[in-house]
This record gives C-alpha cells, sequence and structure tokens, in this order.
C-alpha cells in the first residue's frame, strides 16, 4: 500500500503548479498577440491641412507620390518623392530614410496609396500614413500645387 501522504500534496502541488504555469503561458502569449497587433496597426491618415501645418511648422514627414510620372508632373505637393505604386517593391530603398521615420503616402484617390503603404509595411516601415483624399482631397481645397515642365509666357 501507498503512504498518500507523501503523493498526494506532490500531486497537488503540481496539478495546482501546472495550472498556474499554463495560465502564465496563455498570458504571455495574449500580451504577445496584442503587442503584434499593435506594432502592425496603420496610423490614422493625415488631412491635407494638417500636413500643411506640419510643412509650415517644418515639420514634414516623407511625402511619397506613388502615381506615374506624368501625372506628378502635372501637380505634385512640395517636397514630394515620386515612386510609382508598380515600382516601389523594386525601389523601396530609394525613400532614404529610416524604417520608423513618418511617411505620407498619396495618389489621386487612395487605392494606389494604400496598396503602397501595404508594400512599404511588408519591407518593415512601421510609420507609414495615407494622406486622407490624397491629392483629390489637396486639390478640392485648393491647396498648392508644383507643376513641372510647365512653361512660362
Amino acid at each position: 500500500m501507498k503512504d498518500s501522504r507523501f503523493a498526494w500534496p506532490f500531486h497537488a502541488a503540481s496539478r495546482v503548479g501546472g495550472w498556474a504555469r499554463g495560465r502564465r503561458v496563455a498570458f504571455v502569449a495574449l500580451i504577445g498577440l496584442a503587442s503584434a497587433g499593435t506594432a502592425m496597426a496603420t496610423d490614422e491618415p493625415l488631412a491635407p491641412t494638417q500636413l500643411v501645418q506640419l510643412q509650415q511648422a517644418g515639420q514634414a514627414p516623407m511625402l511619397l507620390d506613388v502615381r506615374h510620372t506624368d501625372e506628378y508632373r502635372d501637380g505634385h505637393i512640395a517636397g514630394a518623392l515620386n515612386i510609382p505604386v508598380e515600382q516601389l517593391a523594386a525601389r523601396y530603398a530609394a525613400l532614404g530614410v529610416p524604417r520608423d521615420q513618418d511617411i505620407v503616402v498619396y495618389c489621386v484617390s487612395g487605392r494606389r496609396a494604400a496598396h503602397a503603404q501595404e508594400i512599404l509595411q511588408a519591407q518593415g516601415y512601421s510609420h507609414v500614413r495615407l494622406l486622407d483624399g490624397s491629392i483629390n482631397a489637396w486639390r478640392k481645397q485648393e491647396l498648392p500645387l508644383v507643376r513641372e515642365g510647365a512653361s512660362t509666357p
């Protein structure tokens, strides 16, 4: 016959310890998932007027225009770099900014910019925002555009 004075307390302790350990593991896993979700969360779109304020304060983020070159020449936001979205996966290094720097992406309506945001996030850029309404909203608010190749009379 077994002496249960020694078996039961150790057995119960291992059950309790196992249960507590399981809860700790589950808690750590839950925290890990929550922080991973936070790291992958996208920043809110930036309103055109907010971008103007940042530009005027000398705190403008990196601006990326992902339209075609002819669209860019027809009118773009001052300081924007043009890399068409079709070329971005191969040319993202041309941004020349750290992966934790703020980048604001725009196109005509937002569709290409959203695709560019996905490409940049897949490359490890953590603060990629869309310009709310893209260039259409910028034009609607009659904010200034830089035109290239315009002839002077």
